[in-house]
């Protein structure tokens, strides 16, 4: 069973308008998630991205929050955190979400989906995947997880022209309870954990340091540029 760094969601106000500033990303049309009241754009690097995302719909969104399959969706996420902008949630990719959920279910988790979701693009093609939640009743936002309904080389194909020539190098988490973090992620997730740096293979390293809070702190990108910059409460580092 496959299990690599998918993408981030970053929560933008008044997305439709939103430009990177000074165009350091890339970021294109996605679309709407129209059960959820949500839509986005998108920031590819490869098969990984950074998700953009916004309300177009409030009470949809306020729905998901109450409905016992979508609590712990990413939508459901905006309204838990006070509909802040900033970085909300990790996403991981899998290609058997079923094998997935039976080993959260025999590490003693209880777990919600998989959940069949779609999006539809601008030219009206429908985007179709699974989703899979951990319910641990807290009130941290865990990382969910996605199986796409086509094959990674069908994706690459259509999505390449897409493809900008940076890489996330490393994603910094905050939280309350280092050791907690850590072991969870060492038993869900199978990661590796050296001199303060998770690591899951194909993927960004993950820094844990500790704070008052549970969270995303930052994301660091090679890029032909360097430098540092706040963007509406995310932290982008980029590096040569």
């Amino acid at each position: 069973m496959m299990l690599k760094w998918d993408h981030l969601i970053h929560y933008i106000k008044n997305l439709e308008s939103f430009e990177f500033p000074d165009q350091f990303l890339s970021v294109v049309a996605g679309g709407r998630h129209d059960k959820l009241g949500t839509y986005n754009k998108l920031s590819y690097f490869d098969l990984s991205y950074i998700e953009f995302i916004d309300v177009f719909d409030q009470s949809l969104v306020e729905k998901s929050a109450g409905d016992s399959n979508e609590r712990l969706s990413f939508a459901a996420t905006l309204k838990h955190t006070g509909y802040s902008e900033g970085f909300k949630r990790l996403c991981f990719r899998t290609d058997d979400i079923e094998t997935l959920k039976d080993h959260f279910i025999s590490c003693g988790r209880q777990v919600i989906g998989p959940n069949r979701m779609s999006r539809t693009k601008p030219d009206g093609e429908v985007i179709s995947w699974q989703l899979l939640y951990i319910d641990d009743n807290s009130d941290r936002e865990l990382p969910f997880f996605i199986q796409w309904n086509e094959s990674d080389e069908d994706r690459k194909e259509a999505l390449a022209p897409l493809f900008q020539q940076l890489t996330v190098k490393e994603i910094v988490l905050v939280t309350k309870d280092p050791a907690k973090l850590i072991a969870e992620w060492q038993d869900l997730l199978g990661a590796i954990f050296e001199n303060g740096v998770l690591y899951i293979p194909e993927s960004p390293a993950f820094t844990v340091t500790h704070g008052d809070s549970d969270g995303i702190l930052s994301v660091t990108i090679q890029s032909h540029i360097e430098g540092t910059m706040t963007v509406r409460n995310g932290i982008y580092k980029f590096v040569q």
